[in-house]
């Protein structure tokens, strides 16, 4: 399987790629050379660390890429040598003296000038700028063979975990060359094994896009433990259709030991050329490493360790100081703040209580918090909501559950089937089963034939019409904002009505009042109208009540 990554372009491509082309071509220059064929790996269990640096200087400012890369040798046969990666680089960027940008979203790239869209070297999703892991599998010569795991860089510096591997050399020939041509369709997945450099691929999912790869080495010295080789790199990609074409070009000295098989060290430059829309755009980009010493490896572990018992401690004293309950003085003046009606007072003490984790309820910071709630700002309401969720274990429920209905990741499938005969409503929250999982969603229109119309809720809402086995409702405790107000009862209600001396009593209902006249119906069905100055004082207020209700002015529909 073959992925072709496109680090220049706004996503690193992930389809289906299918591999059209793949001609290599490896030439031996015979130049004359003595010593041993150099190969990779020696011995398992080896292991080696880089410290790597990369700048990359852009129009208006230069951004790093700085880090430790470490490999352990797991497996050394006659063809193969196989080893596991661990590391990532941390990006940094620091702007030019002289620059004059003051756009607000970062630079801008190229050819797209000031307006156009930001630099897609700046998107977070490149996965050599995190801690990962990688499973490498190549020939002793260098030729990848297999990559589990997935380390890419922007500017098309491709993995960082095969930074430090180059192509080596059949026997003890001190010239050779390795170049490549490729041809990439998007319709298989998989890993680019080709090119540290390459940016095959394109956003548009068919697009096509070739390019040709050459890498020149000739040894300059070599010694037991050095050998320093000279490297010049070409790398050219015309353009194909929308797609702009590249230059990658640099020179530098890759340093191999090979008394244990593992490249020592790389001083290389090159220059990044970009041409779209007839302006080209040149990106000067410095690549070192430089490998550690079995001491500077342990000094780093030392520090790592006592970094993470430091992390451990203040963690430990951050849950102690949090689950300590409140002093006497401290809980009188918590809420003394929330009862003051001063704004600042009040968010101070929701911040600080928001701090603790109670392991015990306090109903009554409870019951003081809660009209916050309804505060006229909002800020104390979302604080006070914040709070409120680790004082009170019941509200804490409804907290958590409008907070994963807000969200866009998976809920928990409550059990409370749908059927033709339940109840929904135009924009209650429920449980809609998305891509084989249950996700939050919102009931836009049900429909005659008995699909609901839902909008999935949180991160790139979309509409769904599903049929309502693929719906459940939502918890109880779950807010639902648009739920409708219920209606007032119109049933008349049966009660009994009383002449003024007591002595005869009717079971009726209330009609209407009209010239001085109360109409009421019996239980048998039938009418009567009856003087209110007649009726039992008691009779006559339940009128007037009545009167009161009805009397909220002109009813504009009747």
């Amino acid at each position: 399987m073959i992925r072709a990554d496109n680090c220049f372009g706004d996503a690193v491509v992930s389809g289906k790629m299918r591999l059209t082309t793949l001609a290599v071509l490896f030439t031996a220059i015979a130049s004359g050379g003595s010593g041993a064929e150099l190969q990779y790996g020696r011995k398992v269990g080896e292991q080696f660390a880089y410290r790597v640096e990369i700048s990359a200087e852009m129009a208006d400012e230069i951004t790093s890429y700085k880090g430790v890369t470490r490999y352990t040798i797991d497996e050394v046969s006659a063809e193969q040598v196989r080893m596991t990666y661990q590391g990532g680089l941390s990006e940094s960027t620091k702007r030019k003296a002289s620059s004059r940008s003051s756009l607000p979203f970062g630079p801008r790239f190229g050819p797209f000038g000031p307006g156009g869209v930001p630099s897609p070297f700046s998107r977070p999703t490149f996965a050599g700028k995190i801690q990962t892991t990688n499973k490498i599998t190549m020939s002793r010569r260098g030729n990848v063979l297999a990559l589990k795991g997935d380390s890419q860089l922007p500017f098309l510096l491709g993995n960082v975990s095969l930074l430090p591997f180059e192509v080596l050399s059949t026997g003890d020939k001190r010239e050779w060359l390795a170049d490549s041509g490729v041809s990439i369709t998007q319709e298989q997945e998989g890993y680019r094994p080709f090119g540290r450099f390459g940016p095959f691929g394109g956003d548009d999912e068919k697009s096509i896009q070739a390019g040709s790869e050459k890498t020149e080495y000739v040894i300059e010295s070599d010694s037991p433990t050095a050998v320093v080789i000279k490297k010049s790199y070409q790398l050219s990609s015309p353009k194909a259709g929308n797609q702009p074409a590249y230059e990658f070009t640099g020179t530098g000295t890759w340093t191999f030991n090979p008394s244990d098989g593992m490249p020592q060290a790389s001083d290389f430059a090159a220059k990044l050329v970009v041409d779209e829309n007839n302006t080209k755009t040149t990106i000067p980009i410095s690549i070192k490493y430089h490998r550690l010493s079995p001491e500077e490896i342990a000094k780093l572990d030392s520090e790592a360790e006592q970094a993470k018992r430091d992390r451990e401690m203040a963690v430990a004293k951050a849950k102690e100081a949090a689950e300590a309950p409140l002093t006497a003085n401290e809980r009188s003046e918590a809420l003394a703040a929330l009862r003051s009606g001063d704004s600042d007072k009040v968010l101070k003490s929701l911040e600080r209580l928001g701090k603790k984790s109670p392991k015990e309820a306090d109903p009554e910071v409870a019951a003081t918090i809660q009209p916050l709630l309804n505060d006229p700002s909002k800020k104390i309401q979302e604080v006070a909501s914040k709070t409120l969720a680790k004082w009170s274990p019941e509200y804490k429920l409804k907290y958590e559950l409008n907070k994963a209905y807000d969200s866009h990741m998976p809920v928990k499938a409550t059990g409370r089937t749908v059927t033709e005969s339940t109840p929904l409503y135009v924009g209650q929250l429920v449980a809609a089963k998305l891509y084989a999982s249950w996700f939050a969603a919102e009931i836009l229109e049900l429909r005659p034939d008995g699909k609901v119309l839902v909008r999935k809720r949180g991160f790139a809402p979309r509409e769904h019409t599903l049929s309502r086995q693929d719906i459940q409702l939502a918890p109880d405790e779950l807010d639902q904002p648009q739920k409708p107000t219920p209606l007032a009862s119109t049933t008349p209600v049966l009660r009994t009505w009383s002449d003024a001396t007591g002595k005869f009593k009717v079971e009726a209902t209330f009609v209407k009042v009209a010239d001085g006249k109360v109409t009421i119906r019996r239980t048998g069905g039938r009418e009567v109208e009856v003087p209110i100055a007649k009726l039992s004082a008691e009779d006559q207020r339940f009128i007037e009540a009545q009167q009161a209700k009805s009397s909220g002015g002109e009813n504009p529909f009747e």
